[in-house]
């Protein structure tokens, strides 16, 4: 009867509540709070970062490092439990922001003044267009349109600015703060996970390690990885096979919230981010020639149309 009462309440949820109701439970569990206790490194991101990326990188990383072989990629906690020798690190969203609008944020970090912490960044308009098809296509718990979305209050373009800022604001907390930005991860990805590896305390990685750790987490390996399901994990499996959008590994590319919004929001978008964003993390304007001449946007996002109905 117990079971059948939980399965009513979960089914009279919405589908927001359901995915809400899955994380909390997995946070609050016994060998989550372990964890959390026994890590000395902690990876933040806001969703939508480049964490699963990252997770897959240094995880590859340290098992080579190290010479294990059965290895969780995708898990909360890399190598935590199979390799004595090697930093716990444990990676997190922290605070769970895309559920809540900008105002309900914490903003104090104690929590982390023992723990060593890389804050994961990335450009907030890349972030916000990518959460997008993460609750349209993945989660299917949103149904409005990109340029609605923007404007939202819960987890869009003003919970983002404010998560940044908070942390920036709070950098100075932790033990030591690694900030990471995404685009310098992409542009040079083997000095980047080298530098990671140095600030947790593991110096001595093999160059040829480092490169085929870099390899292993390619987008296109990335990709292959989850149309195939190799890993066996939600957290890498396509939504549909057929609809690109709805991949976790969807495009990854460097500005490409500018192939999706119309002028108009772009412009918007850049005018937030300077108002609001703390220099600190060195997200400027968009570069003229990225920005449309018109309010269409070049890539077409099907029946979910970036501008407002006319």
């Amino acid at each position: 009867m117990l079971r059948q009462l939980r399965k009513r309440i979960k089914q009279g949820l919405g589908r927001e509540y359901r995915i809400r109701y899955r994380l909390l439970k997995a946070s609050v569990s016994p060998t989550a709070i372990l964890a959390r206790y026994r890590t000395g490194t902690v990876v933040v991101s806001y969703p939508k970062c480049g964490r699963t990326w990252m997770r897959l990188v240094v995880s590859q990383a340290l098992a080579l490092r190290f010479g294990i072989e059965d290895v969780d990629y995708l898990a909360d906690d890399v190598l935590g439990s199979v390799a004595n020798s090697s930093p716990r690190i444990r990676f997190s969203h922290d605070d769970s922001p895309q559920w809540k609008p900008a105002n309900r944020l914490e903003t104090s970090k104690r929590r982390y003044r023992r723990k060593n912490v890389v804050l994961l960044a990335r450009d907030p308009r890349d972030t916000v267009v990518s959460m997008y098809f993460e609750r349209t296509r993945r989660e299917q718990a949103y149904s409005k349109s990109l340029h609605e979305f923007l404007r939202e209050p819960k987890g869009s373009i003003d919970t983002i600015i404010r998560y940044y800022n908070i942390w920036a604001h709070e950098r100075s907390v932790p033990r030591q703060l690694c900030l990471v930005r995404y685009e310098e991860l992409r542009a040079e990805p083997a000095n980047q996970l080298r530098r990671i590896l140095n600030f947790v305390g593991v110096d001595n990685v093999r160059d040829e390690h480092i490169d085929e750790a870099v390899r292993f987490s390619s987008f296109d390996n990335m990709r292959k990885m989850e149309r195939d399901d190799e890993l066996g994990s939600g957290r890498l499996r396509a939504r549909d096979k057929n609809d690109e959008e709805s991949y976790k590994t969807r495009r990854g590319k460097v500005g490409g919230y500018a192939d999706y919004l119309s002028r108009e929001n772009i412009l918007w978008l850049d005018d937030r981010l300077t108002q609001k964003l703390d220099p600190y993390y060195g997200y400027g304007p968009t570069p003229r020639k990225s920005i449309p001449s018109s309010n269409a946007a070049s890539v077409p996002v099907g029946s979910l149309p970036d501008s407002r109905t006319r």
